[in-house]
């Protein structure tokens, strides 16, 4: 029973081989007569001309739809940077203003509390 089963897997193998080179014959066979009919034949010629015009188009639209792309791309950076510069001036401006007013109220401050200390002094000196 083992030299039988032997047997079958030994003929199994020599079809599944000689499928093999039937099936790469058949895929040859079919590449060479795609080949013939578009490069032997006039209407071949012209369909791989009509090909490749087709495919230097879609490059050419592909390259300019890419370069447009980038240019919006470019332009809207530009805008963001500009509109962050823009915040930034307004921010640092808006900043010194309130240091400003903050200084100013401080300076109040400082003079009036001199002042009171000036009445307080003179006061005291009457009293005395």
């Amino acid at each position: 029973m083992g030299t039988e089963k032997k047997k079958r897997n030994k003929k199994d193998m020599k079809m599944n081989t000689k499928n093999s080179i039937v099936t790469y014959a058949l895929v040859g066979l079919a590449a060479g007569t795609v080949a013939w009919l578009l490069l032997g034949t006039k209407e071949g010629r012209k369909q791989m001309d009509r090909a490749g015009d087709g495919i230097r188009e879609l490059s050419k639209s592909i390259r300019k739809t890419t370069k447009e792309g980038i240019r919006r791309a470019s332009e809207i950076a530009n805008r963001a940077t500009d509109e962050i510069d823009s915040l930034r001036s307004q921010a640092k401006s808006k900043s010194r203003a309130a240091i400003e007013k903050a200084d100013r109220a401080a300076k109040s401050g400082v003079d009036k509390a001199r002042a009171a200390v000036k009445t307080a002094k003179q006061k005291a000196e009457e009293e005395i």
